[in-house]
């Protein structure tokens, strides 16, 4: 028997059928990789293995790429995903939209508001992996913030564009309260 590693368990939180590639077991030691592809443009992922937050690349033809070496104990991996495309309700003067994408391919959004002067709107990313510069399909969130300039209200339009994901229009209903403070609410949403 020397010479042979033991297998040990990964809990998928009984998610094992969106991974393709995975398995129940490994041997310690063992070089684990395996895909998580059920990905949709309007929703954001968090992966954990143990509980600690790990930061996958992205493959466009296979998804988020999952990979570690297989420790001498069993293992939990867990997949949080929050629909990024809703109103997030915060008493505050900006107010974020956040939408998903990935460098090779991934979604790009623009903005028109059809009224200058209500809001402001400023575009950011934010990367999952702070070594997204050295791989390839790295993750990232894009987030549209609306900043309230004067009460009034307003109509925005997001674009969403991509060669190889989703395409659609999505119009919001923009309001600006007297304390500055922005509300965003989906009207209509066209699939392209």
């Amino acid at each position: 028997m020397s010479g042979l590693s033991k297998k040990y368990r990964v809990n998928y939180n009984d998610d094992i059928q969106w991974f393709t590639d995975a398995k129940e077991a490994y041997n310690a030691g063992e070089e684990v990789t395996f895909y998580f592809n059920m990905v949709a443009t309007d929703t954001n992922y968090y992966f954990y293995l143990d509980e600690e937050q790990i930061y996958p690349s992205y493959e466009t033809d296979k998804g988020y790429k999952i990979s570690f070496t297989m420790p001498e104990h069993n293992v939990s991996v867990r997949v949080d995903d929050i629909n990024s495309m809703r109103y997030m309700p915060e008493n505050r003067k900006e107010t974020v939209l956040k939408f998903h994408s990935f460098e090779g391919g991934g979604p790009s959004y623009s903005v028109k508001l059809n009224r200058e002067g209500i809001a402001d709107i400023k575009q950011t990313r934010h990367y999952y992996n702070p070594e997204h510069e050295y791989m390839c399909g790295s993750g990232y969130d894009v987030n549209i913030s609306f900043i309230g300039i004067k009460p009034g209200k307003a109509e925005a339009t997001i674009e969403c564009r991509s060669p190889i994901a989703d395409n659609f229009d999505a119009v919001y209903d923009i309001t600006v309260f007297e304390d500055l403070s922005v509300s965003v609410t989906e009207r209509k949403r066209t699939e392209l």
